[in-house]
């Protein structure tokens, strides 16, 4: 197996707990009492998932998105007493919040027709469920009076809308290295899919570079069929060596996980770095061009991780497109092009 192309799969950490059994207050029990009944299992991310789909798509604007918190529970930010009513029904937790999906999602739209401008540079914004606003992440040091004539029209759409100052600006992480390279520059792959052959999939900002790519060992990979960046960062790389095999390990399918869950992310630079999805439809205006719909994370991300991929347990989400370079500190933030419009784009399925 060529280990350039070759997902590799990083066992997820078991977790346990220690079971507390209280004694009655009268007497003793003896050996061969029966235990105590074990608490209810919680239900997994795949069925949180699927029941805050559920929900979201009955409540309509009544929610503003959902998220699993620290302890596993699956939180819906909802507008209305009878909206709440139904979360609690269904086994969920509700939260009530002043905005409901509607109006956040009229304000990114507002913000996204101004991606792109000169003002925007290195900046990104999306609907926090857990602020219920949209977020606009100003890096520190971006005072210019493009910017600064941004952020006041963004300020001016209200509550809706809050202003973040982060650390610096996102960028695209490539750099020299080993994984899949072309033209003297590395990246990592995100996923196999197969159609009419098997493709690598990895980042659009990648695939612009370089039309032949090959592994790290210096075989062949095969051609780039599809770019696209700006606007989305994916790209796909037709598999043309016939004695290179290609594998998604365990990953056996396509999905985005609620906000909260667990992930991690694997690439060519840091290796398997994880975290937790912070949220989706993200816009990002990196200096090479703005990227819309992106999902965001608290995992590390460097130069060299492009194209890497982003899972959750056996579920591939997204290939990685950008983050806070210069180490893997607090306050991270990366970016990833979500990995189902990719290959429903191309025409594709997980191989």
């Amino acid at each position: 197996m060529n280990r350039g192309v070759h997902l590799k799969r990083a066992l997820p950490p078991i977790l346990t707990a220690a079971a507390l059994v209280a004694l009655p207050v009268f007497g003793t029990v003896p050996a061969t009492a029966a235990q105590p009944a074990a608490a209810p299992a919680k239900p997994s991310p795949k069925a949180l998932t699927a029941l805050s789909d559920q929900l979201t798509s009955r409540l309509g604007a009544q929610q503003a998105g959902s998220y699993i918190d620290r302890a596993g529970n699956l939180v819906v930010n909802v507008t209305s007493a009878a909206a709440a009513q139904q979360v609690k029904a269904a086994g969920a937790t509700p939260r009530t919040v002043a905005h409901g999906s509607k109006p956040l999602a009229a304000s990114k739209t507002k913000l996204d027709r101004l991606a792109g401008s000169a003002g925007t540079k290195g900046l990104s914004w999306g609907v926090d469920v857990y602020s219920n606003s949209v977020v606009v992440n100003v890096p520190k040091g971006a005072d210019g009076a493009a910017t600064a004539a941004f952020v006041k029209k963004a300020r001016a759409m209200g509550g809706t809308v809050q202003i973040k100052q982060v650390a610096a600006a996102p960028r695209l992480t490539l750099g020299p290295g080993e994984a899949i390279l072309t033209s003297g520059s590395r990246c990592s792959v995100s996923a196999i899919g197969t159609g009419s052959g098997d493709y690598v999939v990895t980042a659009g900002h990648c695939t612009n570079i370089g039309s032949s790519w090959t592994t790290s060992g210096g075989e062949q990979v095969g051609t780039v069929a599809a770019s696209q960046f700006p606007g989305n960062d994916y790209g796909t790389i037709r598999v043309t060596n016939s004695s290179l095999q290609v594998s998604n390990d365990n990953l056996t399918d396509v999905g985005r996980p609620a906000a909260g869950s667990q992930i991690i992310k694997k690439g060519s630079t840091t290796g398997t770095t994880s975290g937790t999805i912070v949220g989706y439809d993200r816009t990002v205006n990196y200096q090479e061009g703005s990227v819309s719909g992106l999902v965001e994370t608290n995992a590390c991300v460097q130069p060299g991780d492009s194209g890497g991929s982003l899972q959750s347990g056996s579920t591939a989400i997204g290939i990685t497109s950008g983050g806070t370079t210069g180490g893997c500190g607090g306050n991270f933030q990366s970016f990833f092009q979500p990995l189902d419009v990719v290959l429903q784009g191309q025409g594709l399925t997980l191989k």
